[in-house]
């Protein structure tokens, strides 16, 4: 009878052996990476992200759509380097580094570099029947001009074309970023502003941006008219429209406003169209009952930065988010808050948009019908 013996051995394939290898190139680096930026941005909330620090912010971007695409560009170059020399299948997960390199890169010319300049006129009309003829007024609010640009040429441009009766500007003109200087800048912005001719008048508030344009005379901010904690009645060929602007302070604690507002309210027409502007939108939480008929702010930017389903991360403000942008019915009266038509440049920060383009108002007051 035949004899013989049996042995039954797996036979490792090379494709299995290299696709372990590749596995593990992709899942050490990027691990490490992914624990590293969670680190890194769960620092950067402890120290004040959303507080909202700018500097914080400024350190978070440049992390973020910075070093990280460097970083994964060089785990990219490792890998290419390993499969050249090292016979080792890393090119698949080389090139999972490269595109993900290139989406932060990407995001960040478009935060930097096109959204910031998708200047958009959103158009309000207000039916009113204390007028008998349409008034158009442009909200303007956070220019914050670095220095003043091609964009903030065509931003003027835009304003003239669009032929309004009244411009109210909510502040945060110049945030003027080195090398560039106030002294400098601020003679282009003036030129710019006197090219606009209102045929009842521009009128301004002081922004957080703003402490050198204190140290300017009035006459030097003309045609602007400062309306810090007083008043201004315009007779138009509707009707009277009241304009009470408060001081900085005042926007943003709105029950020491209220002395002033309560004095503006009693001291003016009932028949006149009453419009209260505040550089920040807080003020407007305490006016739910005041026969005042449009809040206007600026400040929040929108946020700037908004994410899908969530909204505005930063807001800098205590009203609701809901209010950071638009027109809301707060009351009694109308608040209308702009986005802003620049951006935040603190200590150099680039122009920064995502799902928030900058902005400009237009506001058409509309005469109504009484019914009786």
């Amino acid at each position: 009878m035949p004899v013989f013996r049996q042995r039954i051995a797996t036979i490792e394939s090379s494709g299995q052996r290299h696709g372990r290898g590749r596995f593990a190139w992709l899942l050490i680096p990027g691990l490490g990476l992914l624990i590293f930026a969670l680190i890194k941005n769960y620092e950067f909330y402890e120290s004040g992200l959303l507080d909202p620090d700018f500097a914080i912010i400024h350190r978070a971007f440049d992390f973020n759509f910075g070093l990280m695409p460097a970083l994964l560009i060089g785990c990219a170059c490792i890998g290419l380097i390993l499969k050249l020399f090292g016979r080792v299948r890393t090119g698949l997960a080389s090139l999972l580094f490269l595109f993900l390199a290139f989406d932060l890169w990407a995001l960040r010319i478009y935060m930097t570099k096109i959204e910031p300049f998708r200047l958009k006129v959103r158009e309000v009309q207000i039916l009113t029947p204390k007028l008998t003829e349409p008034v158009r007024i442009l909200h303007l609010s956070d220019i914050q001009a670095g220095s003043i640009t091609e964009y903030e040429v065509k931003l003027f441009e835009r304003i003239r074309a669009l032929e309004p009766d009244i411009i109210i500007n909510t502040g945060d003109y110049l945030q003027v970023v080195p090398p560039a200087t106030f002294a400098g800048e601020f003679p282009k912005l003036m030129e710019l502003v006197q090219r606009l001719e209102p045929r009842y008048g521009n009128f301004g508030v002081f922004g957080d941006t703003d402490l050198n344009l204190y140290r300017v005379s009035l006459d030097r901010l003309k045609p602007i008219e400062i309306l810090s904690s007083r008043s201004r009645t315009i007779e138009t060929s509707g009707g009277l429209i009241s304009i009470h602007g408060l001081s900085l302070y005042e926007s943003k604690h709105g029950n020491w406003a209220l002395r002033g507002i309560d004095r503006w309210s009693q001291e003016t027409d009932p028949a006149a169209f009453k419009i209260l502007m505040g550089h920040a939108p807080d003020f407007a939480m305490e006016l739910a009952n005041h026969p005042i008929d449009l809040c206007l702010a600026g400040h929040t930017h929108g946020g700037q930065v908004r994410l899908p389903f969530w909204g505005a991360l930063v807001i800098d403000s205590k009203v609701p988010k809901e209010w950071s942008r638009g027109m809301t019915r707060i009351g009694q009266p109308l608040l209308n808050v702009s986005a802003g038509a620049g951006s935040n440049r603190y200590g150099g920060l680039p122009r920064l948009r995502f799902n928030c383009p900058t902005e400009i108002t237009l506001i058409e007051l509309l005469p109504a019908v009484r019914i009786r």
